[in-house]
């Protein structure tokens, strides 16, 4: 492949996209999205504790530098396989994901909208897409998810109350990102080959592309391929209450970087048979919903880390005398200036009415090692976040039934107060 020339013709793309308005006006649009969602989450921060623990300016920057990494790697990937999107249906795809957002917000993910159109063509032959294609095109955004995740999945992640499957209120942590992502694709489709002739072009080796176009070219024409800048955006959600944070996102990764391997593998295979097509259409929103759900299952069967001495940390505050002093979520704070300490009571007069350079001594709930920490400055605050206390305070409930399924309850309670007043 001749890697130096691709190399520069895909950097005068990039050079020739930040100079047109257009294209820089959807970089706008998506990036005002993703500052309104790290908006949000820190108005949930703030309500909740009372301090902004991710200020979302921050937060947009680092994502767009990780967008950009995520972009370079989409890019080559299209590029090595050689997925052109004219023939993915993408307006089919944004509008299904749109609708079934309504029924669950996950469901916007294209691994179910794509699930579905695939197996339309397949079954009716409408729209007219190529699946080979959009298999690959979600494949390929499920593999720089995946890799976005393992980067900075747990990075700033929010600490969180919530309702455990156990039915007691726990401590735990809100993984939430969004990355704007900007790559180059391609756009195929048949020309005579003297129009070709002169054009400066790249000659790909002979077996490029890896996803082929759908159809042959005619006699007389050839497939040529144009490189042009899009802009798009992924989000990841996740709440870690069995493991850390960076466990968490260190497994969900791992399912998704599988599931792209496997979903990218079975696009190859669809181009030789309508067997392996059904079976792409079927794996894409399938195993894709069993991934979310064995991860939520593993949630809410499985030990709360955070939950079970009043004085474990939940989470330190930034700039705080506890954070200056090396305290860490997971750790149990078991004596304050050598005072014993079990209860939140028990802390609260331990600092009352206040204390400078305070020692504490501390346990670490996930890895057993005790330490004995210099928290300088004035104290109270100490500026820890504890475990839930027995009144749970404001809380996420895990068990709360799908958008879809509480729909169907009103609207069935609604009908039997109709019978009933009849």
């Amino acid at each position: 492949m001749p890697v130096v020339e691709l190399i520069r013709l895909l950097g005068q793309t990039a050079a020739a996209a930040v100079l047109r308005f257009d294209f820089l006006l959807i970089i706008g649009v998506v990036l005002l999205m993703v500052y309104t969602q790290y908006q949000r989450a820190a108005m949930l921060e703030q309500r909740l504790f009372g301090f902004v623990r991710n200020r979302p300016g921050e937060q947009l920057v680092q994502s767009v530098l990780d967008g950009i990494l995520g972009g370079a790697i989409a890019t080559v990937v299209f590029v090595v396989m050689g997925v052109s999107l004219n023939e993915v249906g993408i307006w089919y795809l944004w509008g299904l994901a749109l609708l079934l957002m309504l029924v669950q917000p996950r469901f916007m993910c294209f691994s179910y909208g794509a699930g579905i159109l695939a197996l339309s063509h397949l079954i009716l032959g409408v729209p007219s897409i190529d699946v080979p294609a959009l298999m690959a095109l979600v494949a390929v955004l499920h593999l720089v998810e995946a890799v976005l995740i393992l980067l900075s999945g747990a990075r700033s992640a929010s600490p969180l109350y919530v309702r455990s499957g156990r039915g007691d209120v726990v401590g735990a942590f809100s993984l939430q990102k969004f990355w704007p992502l900007p790559f180059i694709a391609l756009i195929g489709a048949a020309v005579p080959v003297e129009i070709l002739q002169g054009v400066p072009a790249v000659d790909m080796p002979d077996w490029w592309p890896i996803i082929r176009p759908s159809q042959p070219a005619p006699p007389g024409m050839e497939y040529a391929f144009a490189l042009f800048p899009v802009v798009a955006a992924l989000g990841y959600g996740d709440i870690a209450v069995t493991r850390a944070p960076a466990v968490k996102a260190r497994q969900t990764s791992a399912r998704l970087l599988l599931y792209s391997a496997g979903l990218l593998a079975l696009a190859v295979l669809s181009q030789h048979g309508w067997v392996w097509a059904f079976l792409a259409a079927l794996y894409s929103p399938l195993v894709h919903e069993w991934v979310i759900q064995t991860a939520r299952r593993s949630e809410l069967e499985g030990e709360p880390k955070f939950a079970g001495r009043e004085t474990m940390v939940l989470d330190v505050h930034p700039d705080s005398p506890a954070a200056r002093g090396g305290v860490q979520p997971g750790d149990i704070i078991l004596a304050v200036n050598g005072i014993r300490v079990a209860t939140r009571q028990d802390l609260a007069d331990a600092m009352t009415p206040w204390a400078f350079d305070v020692k504490v001594e501390v346990e670490n709930g996930l890895t057993g090692e005790r330490r004995t920490l210099l928290c300088p400055g004035k104290v109270p605050p100490l500026g820890v976040l504890l475990v839930p206390g027995a009144d749970g305070g404001l809380y996420l409930d895990l068990r709360e039934r799908p958008r879809w399924q509480r729909l169907l309850d009103r609207w069935a309670r609604f009908w039997s107060t109709r019978s009933l007043r009849r």
